[in-house]
């Protein structure tokens, strides 16, 4: 009798634990809130941060209600929250139609529990391995956006917190390219945030790569920001790609913000999931729809500059949250600054200049586990690279607000005045955007619009420029970004002419018609 008693007792918990959905559920408001002050929800460091991004505090800082979680935990358990998205991921044994019934929920999504495959979704990025190398491993993807220029100005990211946020860092505590990052303690901060604890160390090499190309430094390998401070965030399973990553990576951004980092890079994106989770189409890729697009526009309005990858769908379009406004998408292109084959390619859903920017990514140089130095491929790569510069810029420009920062990289790139949808504005160049940062900074009223005076072209250019104006221009004069005179050709009066600018050093000028309106001229 005992044995068909210890049979009917498993065969119900059996049936009880085969019932269990996981929802994601999103509240209407976050209730009677009681006083909270900024303090309570950030560090000096955010807080600092938000100020100088003149960011308001508002609700979206507050937490979750604490009524409606232990409301829902009487339905069944919440296992995560999110205050930015103002929801909560649950198990629960109840019908999806019981939980939506109640009165503060908004909206409820039933999440994936079992694992389509144990496949690494990253072996798409094709990573090769080289027999030989070379001593300076990253000269051509470093010197490629300019950051061999930044740091010849001595800015190798010090004191910029930068968050990674990817699947996990396997062996980056054991590598030597990452010693100086221990001894000198500048992992800030690290979390698990699919299993709720700090160590990252697991799960998945990809972060350790992605993160070797912004902080590996060693005799072969500088990355493009060797001295900046590091969050490590485990938000993505590399197993399987569910909408629940998503809400990790908001999750993420949530910690990144109230610690104060300045910017983050995300080397992942979202278009196709496992089985029962709704793919994502062209039309959802407007920065406003997906998850984690609502997510980084948050963090963006908090002043956390985001630098994310395009994604490796090429020829076919970018996933999420590249499609996000106020950030960078770095696409991918070869060592021979042609677009890399699996780079995917914009605009936006709603036109949108997307990739904004590009970088090697095909044949870029990575850090493995086994401290080997071999090439990878994917947007993965374009992505920390250029991540590593922003840092650099930022310590360069400390005053400078985010929004700042991502126009002079945009600006700075080799194709700006003639974007397209598979470079963007093309291959920033770091020294190109700490000159247009110290035209802002000296107040410098720079017109780059249709309405302007009057126009060059082409800019960038390798010489001769044709300047054009609605008016008989009867003086031109070319100045360094600090104000020295350095041209004033004679010129017929006319609205028309070319001036060869062959004689000036590459870099960015001041170009100034009749003494009225200034435009930038970058010379290559």
């Amino acid at each position: 009798m005992k044995k068909y008693i210890s049979f009917l007792t498993f065969f119900l918990v059996t049936i009880g634990l085969s019932a269990q959905h996981r929802y994601m559920v999103f509240f209407k408001d976050k209730g009677a809130v009681s006083s909270i002050n900024i303090e309570d929800v950030l560090s000096p460091r955010a807080i600092k941060n938000h100020q100088k991004n003149k960011v308001v505090f508002n609700a979206l800082d507050f937490p979750v209600n604490s009524n409606y979680i232990t409301e829902m935990n009487g339905y069944g358990s919440v296992v995560k929250v999110s205050k930015w998205l103002n929801a909560v991921i649950m198990n629960s044994n109840e019908s999806i139609a019981v939980i939506r019934a109640l009165d503060f929920v908004k909206e409820v999504e039933q999440l994936v529990v079992e694992k389509k495959t144990t496949d690494n979704k990253f072996q798409e990025e094709n990573i090769k391995q080289l027999k030989t190398l070379n001593y300076d491993s990253t000269l051509q993807q470093n010197t490629q956006i300019g950051v061999d220029c930044i740091h010849d100005k001595g800015f190798l990211g010090e004191n910029v917190l930068l968050a990674v946020i990817d699947a996990g860092f396997i062996k980056m505590d054991s590598i030597a390219a990452f010693d100086s990052l221990f001894l000198q303690s500048r992992i800030i901060d690290t979390y698990d945030f699919i299993d709720n604890d700090t160590n990252v160390f697991e799960k998945s090499t990809h972060g350790t790569l992605v993160s070797s190309v912004i902080a590996g430094n060693q005799t072969n390998y500088i990355g493009s920001a060797p001295h900046v401070d590091l969050c490590l965030y485990l938000t993505e399973d590399a197993s399987q790609e569910v909408r629940e990553e998503e809400f990790d990576l908001v999750r993420g951004l949530e910690r990144a913000d109230s610690i104060g980092a300045d910017l983050v890079n995300i080397s992942l994106g979202y278009l196709k999931f496992d089985t029962l989770q709704g793919d994502y189409t062209y039309a959802d890729m407007d920065g406003q729809t997906t998850i984690s697009a609502k997510g980084v526009q948050i963090a963006a309005s908090k002043g956390l500059l985001i630098v994310t990858s395009a994604g490796n769908k090429g020829p076919d379009h970018i996933g999420t949250p590249c499609d996000a406004d106020s950030i960078l998408c770095v696409g991918a292109t070869d060592t021979s600054n042609n677009v890399a084959s699996f780079s995917s390619v914009g605009p936006a859903f709603d036109g949108r200049i997307k990739p904004d920017v590009s970088a090697i990514g095909e044949d870029a140089m990575c850090v493995f586990t086994d401290g080997r130095i071999d090439r990878c491929n994917g947007t993965s790569f374009s992505s920390p690279l250029t991540c590593g510069m922003v840092a650099c810029l930022m310590q360069a420009h400390p005053l400078h607000s985010m929004l700042d920062i991502i126009r002079s990289v945009q600006q700075s790139a080799h194709q700006f005045n003639s974007p397209d949808s598979l470079l963007g504005y093309g291959i920033p160049n770091a020294c190109v955007a700490d000159s247009i940062l110290n035209l802002i900074q000296v107040g410098v009223n720079v017109q780059n619009n249709e309405e302007a005076y009057f126009n060059l072209y082409p800019n960038p250019t390798n010489g001769l420029v044709t300047i054009t104006s609605k008016s008989v221009i009867e003086e031109v004069t070319f100045y360094t970004v600090t104000g020295r005179l350095v041209k004033q050709p004679t010129i017929p009066k006319g609205n028309s002419m070319l001036i060869n600018c062959n004689e000036l050093d590459k870099g960015v000028y001041l170009v100034r018609v009749n003494n009225t309106q200034y435009r930038r001229l970058v010379v290559q």
